[in-house]
């Protein structure tokens, strides 16, 4: 293993070129190239491998252009000064325990895959018109993920770190496909607040059903995309859920734990003044925001026993809820701030 540094008066941008180097070393896949301050930041020409890219304390802020094959095999991307901003269009892979660490990535007409033990770490990925894929036991981390155009982003391949078929990230967004498997995908721990237009659904390349979404995290997960088909249901640990199409929570339930969360149901995710999916152990401090039933004094939510629907009432207009196991059977229906009606329980 033959360590390198990207020279300070580098002649070029080609990393390919030996003079750019110390030692007119080119780092290889069991070595770790160094990055500091250059006069040469905008970098070319990349193909084959290496160990891990590390920046310094005090590095410039470099720009990648990758057009070939190139993989990572140690610990991949280590920021610890500067920016790095990575334009793939080929392939990029991260393998056995790398990690793309806070670089900035873009994905346009390429694949961005993540296999072996590997992570996306704390990266913002921007997947314009490429494929970014999960797979073996890697896992999103805490990263951004945000797609457009007919982008995709697979999870299916991987069972994640513990092999238990759960794998996290920090946020996802925009309206590229998001696809599942059978896996279960926690999101929302950078605690921003996004919206997914694009499709949410089991299979994916690896195949399987049951994939399922766990929102946590402060921010607000926005789904607007209709007739979403991950099937394995929506569980809220923290936050908010908003919901804006018909089926945009999929085909499961929508699950409330211990805490305080709200899901708000747009008008444009009701038929016929009835939402789709049930709503199961909806709590003490948990909030039902009806954003599209105005509220009218004397407003009204009444629970039905035999058939677990819950019937909110305001001026002329009735929304109707599936609600299993609520921590009460009485509620309270109040103004929501924005001309909606939130749903509350009252306890005895």
């Amino acid at each position: 293993m033959t360590n390198s540094t990207w020279q300070q008066s580098a002649m070029n941008g080609n990393y390919l070129d030996t003079n750019n180097w110390t030692q007119a070393n080119i780092p290889d896949a069991n070595s770790i190239a160094f990055f500091g301050t250059s006069v040469q930041t905008t970098i070319s020409n990349i193909t084959g491998s290496v160990g891990s890219w590390i920046f310094n304390i005090g590095a410039s802020n470099y720009d990648f252009t990758i057009g070939i094959v190139w993989s990572f095999f140690g610990d991949g991307i280590i920021v610890n000064g500067g920016a790095v901003t990575i334009h793939v269009s080929d392939q990029v892979q991260f393998l056995n325990n790398s990690s793309a660490g806070k670089a900035t990535i873009f994905i346009s007409g390429g694949n961005l895959d993540f296999h072996d033990g590997s992570t996306a770490g704390t990266a913002d990925i921007e997947n314009v018109d490429g494929t970014l894929l999960f797979s073996d036991n890697s896992t999103g981390g805490t990263a951004t993920i945000d797609t457009s155009g007919s982008a995709t982003v697979d999870f299916s391949e991987s069972s994640g770190p513990a092999g238990d078929h759960r794998l996290t990230v920090g946020s996802i967004a925009g309206v590229g496909s998001y696809d599942l498997g059978r896996n279960q995908l926690t999101v929302g721990g950078n605690g921003q607040s996004t919206t997914v237009g694009g499709a949410i659904s089991d299979g994916g390349t690896g195949g399987g059903s049951g994939g399922s979404l766990v929102k946590v995290g402060y921010g607000t997960l926005t789904l607007t995309g209709a007739n979403n088909t991950y099937s394995g249901g929506t569980t809220l640990r923290a936050g908010a859920l908003d919901l804006g199409a018909i089926g945009a929570a999929g085909t499961g339930p929508i699950i409330f734990t211990p805490g305080k969360q709200t899901l708000k149901i747009e008008d444009t995710a009701l038929s016929d003044r009835r939402f789709g999916n049930a709503i199961d152990d909806f709590g003490k401090k948990d909030i039902l925001d009806l954003t599209g039933l105005h509220f009218h004094a004397g407003a009204t939510a009444k629970y039905h026993h035999a058939t677990h629907l819950l019937a909110v009432h305001s001026g002329s207009v009735t929304d109707t809820l599936t609600l299993n196991a609520p921590a009460s059977t009485h509620f309270s229906v109040e103004h929501d701030g924005h001309g909606g009606s939130e749903v509350f329980l009252v306890f005895a």
